[in-house]
């Protein structure tokens, strides 16, 4: 009889147990195709400050899924528009891939990281040359739930522009984007 008791007991654990982990996997928001936007201040750092000044700038995204949970893949585009007390002017248009890894951290913040390439629409005033260079990114987001389909977050990525393959171009692009990030979870799980 005293087996049958732990038996019972040990099954009655495991089904309580199960139903936990299934409520949290319902809940677990990182797991649904995402649509984003984001705003906040572009900065222009290592040689790129030179030449223009700090602004806002913001962007729009879209995650979708992969088979490995804690990893998704996405798109960005963003507009940024810079300014020098001269009469220069850089006006960017970032669109990249990328693949977004959360930090397998339990807490009730997902924190991510991420890498990217693509490619950058470069348009300089007042010489109104245009051109698209190649460009990579690397950055970190920390987002909430804050509903069961909108999460919020902070956002920090380096855009790394690569211009010095261009004749006579000595230097490459470097912008920090900061900024506050609306997520929305698109679809069940």
């Amino acid at each position: 009889m005293k087996y049958f008791e732990t038996a019972a007991l040990i099954a009655l654990i495991l089904t309580a147990t199960a139903d936990a982990f299934a409520q949290r996997r319902a809940t677990d928001y990182f797991l649904r195709p995402q649509a984003g936007l984001w705003f906040g201040p572009v900065t222009p750092v290592y040689t790129t400050r030179d030449d223009v000044d700090t602004r806002l700038g913001g962007g729009i995204y879209f995650r979708y899924n992969t088979p490995y949970h804690p990893l998704k893949l996405g798109i960005d585009a963003s507009y940024q528009r810079f300014k020098s007390e001269g009469v220069n002017e850089l006006t960017l248009w970032p669109v990249y891939g990328s693949m977004i890894y959360r930090l397998p951290i339990k807490f009730p913040l997902a924190f991510l990281v991420k890498a990217g390439a693509g490619g950058a629409n470069v348009k300089i005033k007042p010489d109104n040359e245009k051109q698209w260079d190649p460009m990579g990114m690397l950055g970190f987001e920390t987002s909430f739930p804050a509903g069961r389909y909108i999460n919020i977050g902070l956002r920090i990525d380096y855009l790394f522009i690569y211009e010095s393959y261009l004749p006579g171009a000595t230097r490459n692009g470097h912008i920090i984007n900061t900024g506050i990030t609306l997520y929305f979870n698109l679809g069940g799980r």
